[in-house]
């Protein structure tokens, strides 16, 4: 799909908006609040929620979509979403834990951004570009201790990989704790990382370590409170719909099209990682955004 196809499949859902969300009343509205909370995500994570809804407008009630930005940590942040009060679905990485298994959380299973996150940028201390530099070169960078935060499958994925993980952290402390040399390393998504660098009050002390990505099959998907099984059904035949019309690929491109260019940088080397339960992702065992598609 060309670049200007992209761009009128995006302006196509943007003009085309449906009335009955723009009209919806408390009465009759489906009410459908997204935690959000991430920095570089939650703008392209609210359209392409917007996008679902009404591209579904034919056969579901009018919505009311509002975002709940609260940084309430990982465990926190499922637990508020599966008791459905402070908000009722979110995006995630795809994983199996206590909440999908007791049925609390319902998972919509179609990735939402074609593994985009799963191109992890290494963020690094800017006194150690030369050290990190080195590592990657002579394949040591298992040799470094990563930083995660607590309950992320991400560091479920680098174990399985032998690497050295500190996942005492969370998401909104990362950085700092990587500035006061807790350990060497963070990886967050391509897509992500420069951001969360300019968010962190450590950002002079930060930088994105060169030429080298970190691939690992990584579906972002919906997470849906189990008191909302219609609203994840609906998620479901609206991300199949905007997937099929071009609007998933013009909104990932609009967001992301800088991260998805640099991932196909000649100069880019691609640490291609394995998925500890590679059934779970199996469309993205391989990392497909890392070739142009054919015109």
């Amino acid at each position: 799909m060309h670049v200007t196809q992209r761009s009128c499949a995006l302006l196509r859902w943007i003009t085309g908006m449906t009335l009955a969300s723009l009209l919806a009343t408390s009465a009759v509205a489906m009410e459908v609040t997204l935690w959000g909370g991430k920095n570089a995500r939650t703008a392209y994570e609210t359209q392409l929620l917007q996008a679902v809804l009404d591209h579904t407008a034919d056969q579901y009630p009018a919505y009311r979509l509002s975002v709940n930005n609260q940084h309430l940590g990982a465990q926190r942040g499922r637990q508020a979403v599966a008791d459905g009060e402070l908000a009722n679905v979110y995006v995630s990485g795809l994983r199996d834990d206590d909440f999908t298994r007791a049925g609390r959380l319902l998972v919509v299973p179609h990735p939402t951004m074609k593994g985009l996150l799963g191109y992890r940028a290494a963020i690094i201390r800017k006194t150690d570009q030369q050290r990190f530099a080195e590592a990657a070169a002579q394949h040591q960078l298992r040799n470094l201790t990563v930083g995660q935060g607590s309950h992320w499958a991400d560091a479920d994925i680098l174990r399985h990989n032998a690497f050295t993980v500190n996942d005492s952290g969370r998401y909104e402390n990362l950085l700092e704790m990587l500035a006061y040399g807790r350990f060497d390393t963070v990886f967050l998504g391509i897509a992500e990382a420069a951001d969360e660098i300019a968010a962190s009050r450590a950002a002079e002390q930060l930088t994105v370590a060169e030429h080298t990505l970190i691939y690992y099959p990584h579906a972002m998907v919906f997470y849906v409170s189990a008191r909302e099984r219609e609203l994840a059904e609906r998620i479901a035949l609206g991300l199949k719909r905007v997937e099929e019309d071009g609007t998933l690929d013009a909104l990932l491109h609009h967001h992301f099209g800088d991260a998805i260019a640099l991932i196909r940088r000649s100069d880019t080397q691609l640490l291609v990682l394995e998925h500890p339960s590679p059934s779970l992702v199996p469309a993205l065992e391989k990392p497909l955004l890392a070739t142009s598609p054919k015109r």
